[in-house]
C-alpha cells in the first residue's frame, strides 16, 4: 500500500458512495485520510446534542473540516412542555394502530411492538434528550456552537436550512430513539435556524454561493434593517438562492413588509445569481389569503447576466409584467418553473402562446393553479394542473417543443 499516492486514492474515493468510502477509511492511516476528504462534504444536523458533539468532532479535525462543502440543519425539534409517562404511553399505542393501519394498507411488516419495560427505557431516552435540548436552547448553545464549528471549515459554500421536508429528502434522524412522537419546528418557521447559520456565516467571513430555506416565515425580514442587513451581508456572492417563504401568519404585516421592497432589493444585489428559487406557501383554507405581487420581487426593469433558471409560486402579476421579465432573460434562461400563478386581469391564452415564441427553454414546468381573466372575455380562467396532470404535461411540452403547434389551454375551467 506503501505505492498508492494519495491522488490516485482521491480518486478512487470519488467514485464510491459515503457508506463506502466510510468503510474505505477503516483498512489504514493514509486511506483514513483520503477519506477524510469526502465523507464529511455534506453534513446534515439537528439542533440536537448528539448532532453539535458530531459537528464539533468534524470541525476539530485537520482534513476533514476543511473539506465541508455543505450544510444541512434540520428544523426539528421535540415539543414541549414534557410528557408525562402515562401520556407518552397513550401516545404509543396510538402510533402503534396507525402502523398497523399502514402496514395492512400497503401490504408491509411492522416493527416488533415494544413492552413496558423497553417503552420505560426509551421514555428516559426521550426525557434526556428533551433536557438537552432545553439547556441548548435557554443558552444560546446551538448559536456558539455552530459559530464553532463554521469557523473551521474554510471551503463551505452552501447552506441549506430545511422545514417541513423542503430542500432535504432524508428519513433518519436522532430523534427516532424517542419514537418520533413529540416532533414539532421551531416557530416561527425556520427563522432562530436560519439565524444561527448566518450569524456564523458572518462571523466567519464565509462567501456562500448557495442558499435554500424553507419552509421559512416571512417574520425572518421583519427584523430591524441593520441586524438584517448584516445577516444577509456575506450572500452577496450567491450564483443559487432558493426560499419557500410562509406568509399565512398576520398576512396584512407581511403584506406591507413585502410592498416596502425589502425582498425585491435584496434579491437585486444578487449580481451572479443563475439559480432563482421563490415560492410563497398557498394554504386554500386559509382566509384571508395573501398573494405577493411579482415586482415584490424582482425589480421591473432588472436583469441578471448569467440567469439559467427561475422557480416563482404563489405570486400574482399581469401577462404583461410576467413577459417582460422574461423577455429581458431569453437569452440564458433555460428551465423555467412557474406555479399557483394569478394573473389579475389578463389571459394565459394569450400569454402562453408569447412565451412559446419569445423563450428558447429545455426545461417547462407549469403546475398548481393557473388563474387569470381578460375583457372582453366574459369568463374567468381556471386549471388546476395538479389535478389534470394530462393536462399539465401537455402545456410543458407545448413550451419546450416546436412540434407542437396548438397551445393545449382551452376557454373556460378545469
Amino acid at each position: 500500500m506503501g505505492i498508492m499516492i494519495p491522488e490516485i486514492l482521491g480518486i478512487i474515493c470519488s467514485f464510491l458512495d459515503i457508506k463506502d468510502v466510510r468503510r474505505f477509511r477503516l483498512c489504514c492511516k493514509a486511506f483514513a485520510d483520503v477519506g477524510a476528504c469526502f465523507v464529511h462534504r455534506n453534513v446534515v444536523f439537528f439542533l440536537h446534542h448528539g448532532d453539535f458533539d458530531m459537528l464539533q468532532r468534524i470541525s476539530l479535525h485537520p482534513i476533514a473540516s476543511k473539506n465541508v462543502r455543505s450544510l444541512v440543519y434540520i428544523n426539528q425539534i421535540l415539543r414541549t412542555p414534557k410528557l408525562s409517562w402515562e401520556r407518552f404511553r397513550a401516545s404509543y399505542s396510538t402510533l402503534r394502530h396507525l402502523e398497523k393501519c399502514m402496514g395492512r394498507y400497503q401490504n408491509v411488516p411492522i416493527s416488533p411492538v415494544l413492552g413496558n419495560q423497553q417503552l420505560a427505557k426509551v421514555y428516559k431516552d426521550y426525557e434526556a434528550t428533551l433536557e438537552q435540548q432545553e439547556k441548548i436552547i435557554q443558552a444560546n448553545a446551538d448559536f456558539s456552537r455552530i459559530r464553532e464549528a463554521i469557523s473551521h471549515f474554510s471551503a463551505l459554500q452552501e447552506v441549506t436550512m430545511s422545514s417541513g421536508d423542503w430542500f432535504w429528502d432524508g428519513k433518519k434522524n436522532p430523534f427516532q430513539s424517542c419514537l418520533d412522537l413529540e416532533e414539532a419546528t421551531w416557530e416561527p418557521d425556520g427563522c432562530r435556524h436560519l439565524d444561527a447559520l448566518l450569524t456564523a456565516i458572518f462571523e466567519a467571513d464565509i462567501k456562500l454561493k448557495k442558499l435554500a430555506a424553507g419552509v421559512l416565515s416571512w417574520q425572518f425580514f421583519q427584523k430591524p434593517r441593520a441586524q438584517l442587513g448584516q445577516a444577509l451581508s456575506h450572500l452577496t456572492n450567491l450564483t443559487s438562492l432558493e426560499l419557500m417563504i410562509d406568509t399565512t401568519d398576520n398576512t396584512s404585516q407581511c403584506q406591507q413588509l413585502m410592498e416596502t421592497g425589502l425582498l425585491r432589493g435584496f434579491i437585486k444585489t444578487l449580481t451572479q445569481l443563475q439559480t432563482l428559487h421563490v415560492v410563497f406557501t398557498w394554504d386554500p383554507n386559509y382566509d384571508p389569503q395573501y398573494i405577493p405581487r411579482l415586482d415584490d420581487i424582482i425589480d421591473p426593469k432588472h436583469r441578471w447576466d448569467d440567469l439559467d433558471s427561475l422557480t416563482l409560486g404563489n405570486i400574482t402579476c399581469e401577462r404583461q409584467e410576467l413577459m417582460s421579465m422574461l423577455k429581458r432573460h431569453k437569452d440564458t434562461l433555460r428551465e423555467l418553473c412557474l406555479e399557483d400563478i394569478h394573473l389579475r386581469t389578463t389571459s394565459w391564452l394569450v400569454l402562453l402562446p408569447k412565451m412559446r415564441r419569445t423563450m428558447d427553454l429545455d426545461h417547462a414546468c407549469l403546475c398548481g393553479v393557473l388563474y387569470g381573466v381578460e375583457e372582453p372575455l366574459a369568463y374567468e380562467e381556471y386549471w388546476d394542473l395538479d389535478e389534470q396532470s394530462y393536462l399539465r404535461d401537455d402545456l410543458n411540452d407545448y413550451l419546450v417543443n416546436d412540434n407542437i403547434r396548438r397551445c393545449p389551454l382551452k376557454e373556460g375551467m378545469y
